[in-house]
This record gives structure tokens, C-alpha cells and sequence, in this order.
């Protein structure tokens, strides 16, 4: 099995992998770090799951570039370029953020992953909260692993 992982966020990339590594010994796990980087790779390779995050850097972090280029729906970007080139690959949403964006624009979790369901019924499956002290999201994980098919139910 072959996962593709956009998540800019070392700590939180880290304790995924280690996740990933124990539930899904066989995968192969890719690492990219921006919105672009990620497009690019699932253009070019076959996966069998992506795990996005929803707030992406536009491009690699460099000591080259500085400012912050953080698109707060980078991952719906994603998704949608997936879209653009009928890219099917099955896609769960792993954010540590309940509210994205401000004011008016501003979208809470729940709302997130029902506007997702509806915008790409084909690639997004899931989206799962992660609290880098609390467990709580390696229990959703799984489970929106075992609903993607890429994991059995009773593996333990």
C-alpha cells in the first residue's frame, strides 16, 4: 500500500508516520510539505490514499522564502486539483484545527467536512481532528482507514 502525506507540521508528520508504521506495517509512506509539492506528486504516482492536511504552505518552507504563504484551504485546493485532473485516489482530511478562517468566512470542522462530502463525493472520505495530547485521534483514524479499505476492521 502507498500513502502520500501533505502535511507541513514535522511534529504532527512524525507522530502520523509512527501511526501509520504500527496499523498499516506494509505501507509506503511519502512525505510532501506544501500544496504545490503535494499536487505534483499525486500527478505523477499512483496512490492508494492521500492524508492532507486542510492549512498548507503553497510551497515548500526554504530559508530563501520568507513571509508566510499558509493558505487556510490549501487542502480544499488540493482536492480540487485532484478534481481538475480526475484524480480518484481516496482522500481523509487529518487538521488540528475546529475553526478555519475568520468572520464571515469562517467554517467550523463539522461544516468543513460536510462541504467536502458534497464538493468531491468521489475522493474525500474523512476528516479527522488531531490534538497532539489527546489519543483520541488515532481511534478515527483507524477507523476512517478501515472505511477507506486500507485497513481490515480487525486488525488490531
Amino acid at each position: 500500500m502507498k500513502i502520500l502525506i501533505v502535511e507541513d507540521d514535522e511534529n504532527k508528520r512524525i507522530q502520523l508516520s509512527n501511526y501509520l508504521d504500527e496499523v498499516v506495517p506494509d505501507a509506503f509512506l511519502l512525505i510532501e510539505r506544501s500544496l504545490q509539492s503535494g499536487v505534483r506528486r499525486i500527478r505523477r504516482e499512483q496512490f492508494d490514499l492521500v492524508i492532507l492536511d486542510m492549512t498548507l504552505p503553497t510551497f515548500d518552507p526554504s530559508s530563501d522564502e520568507p513571509g508566510d504563504d499558509t493558505v487556510i484551504f490549501g487542502g480544499k485546493d488540493f482536492l480540487s486539483q485532484m478534481d481538475r485532473f480526475d484524480i480518484t485516489t481516496p482522500v481523509i482530511v487529518f487538521t488540528q484545527f475546529e475553526v478555519f478562517g475568520r468572520g464571515l468566512n469562517e467554517v467550523d470542522l463539522k461544516d468543513l467536512d460536510q462541504e467536502l462530502k458534497k464538493g468531491f463525493p468521489e475522493i474525500y472520505h474523512s476528516v479527522v481532528y488531531y490534538h497532539a495530547s489527546i489519543d483520541s485521534w488515532k481511534t478515527s483514524l483507524k477507523a476512517a482507514l478501515v472505511g477507506t479499505n486500507c485497513l481490515r476492521a480487525n486488525n488490531d
